[in-house]
């Protein structure tokens, strides 16, 4: 097992001039926040945040997440905008719990975050200025044990292998805080797996103990935060779960991997391959479905281009269900395709449409009937105990899909 983690480890982990670069750039930009800062009169504070302040990045991640705290959310209104502005060039805003900029920087995928200075995350209502003092937990946890820097690499190359790394709402996966969490509880990736080999949900985790066993965490917390398989509370906000975005499908090919992973021990569970088109068309040509696929529009941020098509095309599929198409499988390739492998794409015109029960109150059978008598495709007549009527249904499986992704086409 050692050498399949070594193995892994050389192709996760940065070289000292990756580091080196890493180092130079944040110290470069932070430099130059502070300057302009200055010049404007703000007051601010510079946190380099993610992976790359506690080592922890993976081998050839050039994001960085920049925190700008000011005083006050006035501060914020008054001088970010202008600060970013002042400094940089080409950056965009992106739309979230507070608006930020992304952009490009000397090679690296730049993020600028403002955040206000609270002394305590307990103040702090916005999950920006929340992450400051989880970047300050992890840190002194790692600190602490610097081995555990590999381990967090070895968990987030295995779930990125497998497709089920990112919190983002179309992923439903890990977030890099909570692999972070995880390897802090179990203190290696082999005791993780372990864990989870012969462990079911719900599962409860309480690093620093904030409450008596898993039932009361459970009572305590809020019901839609902790609905998912995997329960992780907050070291520090411990009415919050650090792991409420993990979805049950994500959480249950996690478990599958695991399982493979520790009766294989196969170190190409690692390997982040990617899927492409052309493995998805072979893939269909072996399975004998039929695929419909469409390219994506060209997008600064394929990332996010990739959550909200594959969030319509979960839509899109609950539609083709409801119209008599059986789906097989459906995604966004990493080549910029959305694709449906359906088992057909054939159906009949028509599909049943159902009422209330035959002997429903005389009123609702009338209404049923008179209406469908002009819009239906036959009479209403019962089927089973339930009133029905042949209407036209979409048949048109690509068109249809087509249609309502169109605006990410």
């Amino acid at each position: 097992m050692k050498k399949v983690f070594l193995k892994v480890l050389k192709d996760a982990k940065p070289g000292v001039d990756e580091k080196k670069r890493i180092s130079e750039v944040s110290e470069k930009i932070i430099s130059q926040i502070r300057e302009n800062a200055k010049n404007l009169g703000a007051n601010v504070e510079v946190v380099l945040g993610g992976s790359a302040s506690r080592s922890t990045s993976m081998k050839g991640n050039h994001d960085l997440d920049f925190f700008i705290r000011f005083d006050s959310e006035k501060s914020i209104n008054d001088h970010y905008k202008l600060l970013i502005a002042k400094t940089f060039d080409g950056f965009r805003i992106v739309h979230g719990t507070r608006d930020y900029f992304k952009g490009e920087y000397s090679g690296f995928s730049v993020e600028f975050v403002p955040s206000i200075k609270y002394d305590s995350p307990k103040k702090a209502e916005n999950s920006a200025d929340i992450s400051f003092f989880h970047i300050n937990y992890l840190k002194k946890r790692l600190e602490k044990n610097p081995e555990l820097a590999d381990e967090v690499l070895l968990l987030k190359q295995f779930l990125k292998a497998n497709d089920l790394y990112g919190a983002e709402s179309a992923r439903s996966g890990f977030s890099g805080y909570a692999c972070e969490l995880m390897i802090i509880h179990f203190g290696s990736f082999y005791n993780l797996a372990e864990f989870f080999e012969s462990s079911k949900p719900k599962i409860v985790i309480d690093i620093e103990k904030h409450y008596d066993g898993s039932e009361a965490a459970l009572k305590a917390m809020n019901k839609s935060k902790v609905s998912g398989p995997l329960v992780i509370v907050d070291p520090l906000l411990p009415l919050r779960n650090a792991a409420s975005c993990v979805s049950l499908d994500v959480f249950s090919q996690f478990v599958f991997k695991i399982r493979i992973f520790l009766r294989t021990r196969n170190a190409c569970l690692f390997n982040i391959r990617g899927l492409k088109i052309a493995l998805v068309k072979e893939r269909s040509l072996r399975r004998g479905t039929k695929l419909i696929f469409f390219r994506l529009k060209e997008s600064n941020d394929f990332d996010i281009l990739k959550a909200k098509a594959k969030k319509r095309m979960n839509a899109i599929s609950k539609k083709l269900d409801k119209e008599g198409f059986s789906i097989y499988s459906f995604g966004v390739t990493d080549d910029s395709y959305a694709y449906f492998e359906m088992e057909s794409i054939k159906v009949s015109d028509a599909k049943k449409h159902f009422g209330p029960v035959v002997w429903c109150p005389a009123k609702h059978f009338s209404e049923f009937v008179s209406k469908w008598n002009k819009e239906g495709l036959s009479k209403p007549y019962a089927y089973g105990d339930r009133l029905a009527v042949d209407v036209k249904r979409d048949s048109d499986a690509k068109g249809l899909i087509k249609k309502m992704l169109a605006e990410y086409l």
